[in-house]
């Protein structure tokens, strides 16, 4: 499951884009999602979660599990942001972007 926060509408927007590409359940980060998955409001405010059994990821981490379960060419992406020295690009990058979401025009 993809966590994201549903107040913010940059976050709205990309999750509105996965769905466009991929069947993946998704949580907007309700109360009842947040206590069941066992995140705090924080957590869920801080950064996207992916959330699959016992694998709990977040950030860039999440962001390049989303992408290789949309498969074709982004799968290739997704690897790429979890592997050295791709992998801390994208952990600045996706830093700067939780941090200036709400600049971000949505």
């Amino acid at each position: 499951m993809l966590v994201y926060d549903g107040e913010c509408s940059f976050c709205c927007r990309c999750a509105s884009w996965v769905t466009r590409r991929a069947d993946i359940n998704m949580s907007s980060g309700t109360a009842e999602d947040l206590e069941k998955l066992g995140l705090s409001t924080s957590d869920a405010k801080r950064a996207v979660w992916w959330i699959e059994g016992d694998l709990r990821l977040s950030g860039h981490q999440a962001v390049g599990e989303v992408l290789c379960s949309i498969g074709g060419g982004w799968r290739w992406l997704g690897n790429a942001m979890k592997v050295p020295p791709s992998s801390w690009v994208a952990a600045l990058v996706y830093k700067w972007v939780a941090a200036n979401r709400h600049r971000i025009s949505g």
